[in-house]
């Protein structure tokens, strides 16, 4: 998944040592979980050496999973039960979550359908509700939060250059490979820029472009959930370039 997951290129790489890049293959969930465990464990190592980390990425749950002062709760992911719980509607979903823990089911809208089934499951492992487990707490590490300061304008035209970008470089072929390689894989039937090929091939978008054009809305209106979530962390400063790295 390479220019789908804008992957650092090995030219990019050249020099720096990247970290949890092709570590597992598209049929394997990865969950935020196991990002944890596997980051805390390089970090540890590094800062044995004096050295530092620089974690990059979008991907806001995971890193907050990292950084929170609360760990998460070490439940496993149960397969048998997630194919049961996908058989259900997401209304029957949601009402299943809303009997095992109401107060979790109000903060999970029903569309929700992947987050509703990790609730449920998280219920059944602990055997209560899951609003009311008490969390550990995580291990600190002394952090400093960066995020570009662009407009909304500049943010999505940046957007639409990177998915014609990806195209060039042969995003569909790309897409077309996996498919064939990974036939039951749910996280590429999810994963803005391969789902929305997938729809074209069965017909829900009349051309390849029509599905190009979907990739660019979907991840504009992805961005715009981002930005939502980075605003509640009062510790990310807003920069205009690396020289606003000061600290």
């Amino acid at each position: 998944m390479d220019i789908v997951s804008a992957k650092p290129t090995l030219i990019e790489q050249d020099g720096i040592t990247h970290h949890l890049i092709d570590i597992i293959t598209p049929e394997i969930e990865f969950s935020a979980g196991d990002f944890v465990k596997h980051a805390k464990k390089i970090i540890d190592e590094e800062f044995k050496k004096g050295k530092d980390i620089i974690i990059s990425g979008g991907t806001w749950f995971y890193i907050k999973s990292l950084l929170d002062k609360d760990s998460l709760p070490d439940c496993k992911i149960n397969k048998e039960l997630r194919e049961e719980l996908n058989k259900l509607d997401k209304i029957e979903l949601w009402e299943k979550l809303n009997k095992l823990d109401s107060v979790r089911a109000q903060k999970i809208h029903p569309n929700n359908k992947d987050k509703v089934i990790r609730s449920i499951e998280l219920c059944l492992e602990l055997n209560m509700p899951v609003s009311e487990y008490q969390r550990k707490e995580n291990k600190k590490y002394k952090s400093f939060w960066y995020m570009m300061d662009f407009s909304r304008e500049e943010l999505y035209k940046r957007i639409d250059l990177r998915v014609d970008k990806m195209i060039e470089s042969g995003l569909i072929e790309e897409w077309e490979r996996n498919s064939k390689k990974y036939p039951n894989s749910a996280i590429l039937k999810n994963t803005i820029g391969y789902k929305e090929f997938f729809d074209y091939k069965d017909g829900i978008y009349k051309t390849k472009n029509e599905a190009i054009d979907k990739i660019k809305q979907h991840t504009r209106n992805f961005a715009k959930r981002q930005l939502t979530y980075f605003r509640q962390n009062k510790n990310i400063k807003l920069i205009k370039s690396a020289d606003d790295i000061n600290d």
